[in-house]
């Protein structure tokens, strides 16, 4: 019985260690910051996080090539001749250089091959999150000129804000419509969450 016992504890230990991950992650949502993931300015995934979210980071990596496996998206679109967005990319899948390479995933490691290019750029988000408006102003702030792709895990919510401010700042949009139009119609599946919007109106009226 003692035997028995010890290995249905042990058998439970993933099970309360995914749990304790998403209970984690519950909390970097409630007090809105990525940093409890670990991602780290380089674009790699702290020691400690692969550590303490192994359960998690494995999961979401099975689903995320799963997701990419069966779905008919294409892996990027061109928004406009200087601006591409889509998901997550293999080093394989880069198209071309681009000035800038702007990571938005919190919850990936990016690939050592697509990290070390000098255009690339980690700006974490948690999933269906949205930062600050000043801190996307001044992440834009800091970008190149010259040809930008955006991705998130899938090129859908954050990718889509992200896009969205570019689109703004620049004038390519004259307002959050348009912009939100001419993302859609490149790519179908962005869509903004409510957090989302209401970061970009908040981002779209500091401009005022």
């Amino acid at each position: 019985m003692i035997s028995l016992g010890v290995a249905a504890g042990i058998k439970m230990i993933p099970v309360v260690w995914l749990g304790g991950d998403f209970l984690l992650l519950g909390m970097a949502h409630a007090i809105g910051t990525h940093r409890i993931i670990g991602k780290r300015a380089d674009g790699s995934l702290a020691p400690w996080a692969w550590v303490l979210f192994f359960p998690l980071l494995i999961m979401t990596m099975i689903v995320w090539h799963l997701t990419r496996l069966v779905s008919r998206e294409p892996p990027c679109d061109a928004v406009t001749e200087d601006l591409v967005v889509g998901r997550r990319l293999l080093p394989l899948e880069l198209p071309r250089d681009f000035d800038n390479y702007i990571d938005l995933t919190a919850e990936f490691a990016e690939p050592r091959a697509v990290r070390c290019r000098s255009g690339y750029v980690s700006f974490p988000i948690l999933d269906g999150g949205a930062p600050e408006p000043e801190a996307l102003r001044d992440a834009l702030a800091s970008l190149r000129p010259g040809t930008t792709f955006i991705h998130c895990a899938q090129g859908h919510g954050r990718t889509g804000l992200f896009a969205l401010a570019i689109l703004l700042a620049s004038g390519a949009a004259k307002d959050m419509d348009e912009g939100i139009r001419m993302l859609r119609t490149s790519r179908p599946g962005i869509r903004l969450n409510r957090e989302q919007y209401c970061c970009i109106a908040r981002f779209a009226s500091m401009k005022q």
